[in-house]
């Protein structure tokens, strides 16, 4: 019997790491590189993060990509054509994820003999997060409403929270909306999500913050894509749809280029087998359709979107497909550095200082973003909100999504009294 437990146990730890084989002798490069230049790798390579270069005024930006030992002597060699700087920070992918999986394993069952339900030590499943949050509104029920917002590709359930003292019956109330988790390997944004929802209702139900706002969170928007992530794929980005031509070989669209803002006009998110693939047209996800409706349900009194993704330090404001700035840029501007300033008071001391800006001179023209869309359609402040991930990039250790959750929601909670000191 002893022997079958144990056979049991070492095929478990088998499958939870065998995804990590197809990143074995992969290596990551930091690139450097004008703007143009990055965005232009996007389209053939998987790059994991883009952010300004070193803080200068340089112009360029720094880039990490992932490259497969078939290809890396090819892209150096483009590199080296155009002058683009490179260094290599890692030789083997796959280890640092078998490290990753190797923390959170420990982190998981520390978290199992805590007793808690969801906590915020460790990373949890699709179906344990919706299981809390049901149990926070049964909990909670004149502050707290769960409502099954729709079913994703593969057909699991889309949970968005509202959370109001008044259930969304006072039309002269602010709305704020939240969503996280669009992009599956950032798997650091959901916990940002759910403490915001703790804070509200556990810790400020009395508070202005939750008696004068409505708010509107989605905690995991793409839940066929993070269940991906653990299962098959770490480092997989897109949903799992396979609605569009030449899915079979690249299932998938990027959620953060698929709402209806310029849709369709950029080359490089057409192609099918890209990271940053659109879709076939705007709002194909059922997933994105999620956070359209919510967003539409309340357009008239939202003042506040935030998407959170992950990583780079960044408060990121339209337009991004032009880089010219909204009528109202300067007040982006300013309630952003206010939310960055928050954020950065309780920040480590190696993590970089927020980044406030439009997204198109920060980084790059992008097409299809939430941030721009709900800009677009009205709401005042609109953010792209990259969370840190220090010497990590977005694969954060458990360690550190305490410190993560906690720095965020101060930057948000300021953000909310913006909000208010406005409306």
């Amino acid at each position: 019997m002893a022997r079958l437990v144990i056979c049991v146990l070492l095929c478990v730890a088998a499958l939870a790491q065998a995804g990590h084989e197809k990143y074995e002798g992969h290596q990551l490069y930091r690139v450097s590189g004008l703007s143009d230049q990055i965005a232009e790798l996007e389209a053939s390579l998987d790059i994991l993060s883009t952010k300004p270069g070193a803080r200068t005024a340089s112009g360029k930006l720094e880039a990490i990509v992932r490259l497969s030992p078939e290809e890396k002597e090819q892209w150096l060699q483009y590199f080296d054509e155009r002058n683009m700087a490179y260094f290599k920070m890692a030789d083997n992918l796959a280890d640092i994820l078998r490290e990753e999986e190797s923390q959170i394993q420990v982190s998981r069952a520390a978290a199992k003999r805590s007793g808690k339900s969801i906590g915020f030590e460790t990373y949890y499943r699709h179906q344990e997060i919706n299981d809390y949050l049901d149990e926070l509104a049964a909990e909670y029920p004149d502050l707290v409403t769960v409502i099954n917002a729709g079913l994703s590709y593969e057909g699991r359930q889309i949970k968005l929270v509202r959370i109001s003292s008044t259930r969304f019956e006072n039309l002269m109330k602010p709305v704020i909306v939240i969503d996280a988790m669009v992009h599956a390997r950032e798997w650091v944004t959901t916990p940002v999500a759910i403490y915001v929802i703790n804070q509200l209702v556990l810790e400020l139900s009395s508070s202005v913050l939750t008696q004068e706002i409505d708010w509107i969170i989605i905690p995991l928007a793409n839940p066929d894509g993070y269940e991906y992530t653990i299962d098959e794929d770490r480092l997989w980005r897109k949903t799992r749809s396979k609605s569009h031509p030449g899915a079979e070989e690249c299932p998938g669209v990027d959620g953060n280029r698929n709402f209806d803002h310029y849709h369709g006009t950029s080359a490089a998110s057409a192609n099918p087998c890209s990271i940053i693939y659109e879709g076939p047209r705007a709002f194909s996800e059922p997933e994105i359709r999620v956070i359209q409706d919510a967003v539409l349900s309340n357009l008239q009194r939202t003042a506040l979107y935030i998407s959170l993704h992950s990583y780079g330090n960044m408060f990121l404001y339209a337009w991004g497909n032009n880089g010219t700035l909204p009528q109202n840029g300067l007040i982006l501007h300013l309630a952003g550095v206010r939310m960055a300033t928050e954020i950065d008071k309780l920040a480590l001391d190696k993590a970089d200082r927020y980044i406030v800006g439009n997204a198109a001179n920060v980084l790059y023209y992008t097409t299809g973003t939430s941030r721009d869309w709900t800009r677009a359609v009205g709401i005042p402040l609109t953010y792209t909100l990259e969370l840190p991930g220090y010497e990590y990039d977005f694969v954060v250790p458990p360690t550190y999504i305490k410190q993560i959750v906690t720095e965020t929601w101060a930057g948000i909670a300021e953000g909310a009294h913006y909000v208010l000191s406005t409306w």
